[in-house]
């Protein structure tokens, strides 16, 4: 799930890898990984009735997939900016939709543009749209109605992805606060290694065989930590799209 910089150097004129810039139309203006094409946050986003940012699924992913000439024979790599956690949720869209061959490059983009270790660009590249298919995996999300259902499970961690003012503000009941921000890496690294994960949550008694369901406000950040768990090996994880903006709509219990 997670790719460098010199892997993507290496493949990036393969005809079968289609690049991702989910740094939004502006910033990919200004300069680019070369083939890189802009994808922008609001895109992979449908605002439900109560406001709640879900991910895009069925006709509307196909059409804006297709366009970007994503289908199952490509691979494709998502980069951004390490404290913007838009490209993992551009990402888990894509994996959400069924598209298992989807990575984050490992490097925040300002980074790659000071090293010169991937060419930089301001063409803007033409793909061949193509018929993506949308195969929502119901594994890797969650809705208010499993939350619910999880809220005493032993077996289930539910993880606060925000930060400690918001988490002491409002928070689903029992959840377990754990700041988006402390898994990105130094030195413009967009995660921590997955053994630096794993140690750091084992020390906040996050086992491997629990079952993690990842939310924040909006799910963007939310969709960073689900990265973060499975850099690190854990296997059941799910992001809560809909997040504390859904929860606290349908009246749930704020503690």
């Amino acid at each position: 799930m997670i790719v460098d910089n010199m892997w993507l150097k290496s493949h990036l004129d393969d005809h079968d890898l289609v690049v991702i810039d989910g740094r939004g139309a502006v910033a990919y203006g200004s300069g680019h990984i070369k083939n890189a094409l802009p994808l922008g946050l609001d895109d992979v986003i449908s605002i439900s009735e109560n406001g709640a940012n879900l991910a895009i699924e069925g006709e509307a992913a196909e059409n804006l997939f297709g366009k970007l000439g994503i289908d199952e024979s490509k691979k494709v790599v998502i980069y951004g900016e390490h404290f913007d956690p838009s490209a993992a949720r551009i990402a888990w869209t894509l994996l959400y939709n069924g598209h298992n061959n989807t990575s984050l490059l490992d490097t925040a983009f300002s980074f790659i543009r000071r090293g010169g270790t991937l060419p930089i660009v301001r063409d803007l590249p033409n793909p061949v749209v193509t018929n993506f298919i949308s195969r929502p995996n119901d594994c890797l999300r969650a809705d208010e109605r499993m939350v619910k259902e999880k809220l005493n499970d032993n077996g289930t961690v539910i993880i606060d992805s925000r930060t400690p003012l918001e988490h002491t503000q409002a928070r689903i009941p029992g959840s377990l606060l754990h700041n988006w921000e402390n898994g990105i890496g130094d030195d413009g690294k967009m995660i921590k290694s997955g053994e630096d994960l794993l140690n750091e949550f084992n020390a906040f008694g996050i086992a491997k065989d629990k079952e993690i369901i990842c939310y924040c406000h909006s799910g963007t950040r939310a969709s960073h930590k689900y990265f973060q768990f499975k850099h690190a090996g854990f296997k059941n994880v799910r992001c809560y799209d809909g997040s504390i903006i859904d929860w606290a709509q349908r009246r749930n219990p704020i503690r």
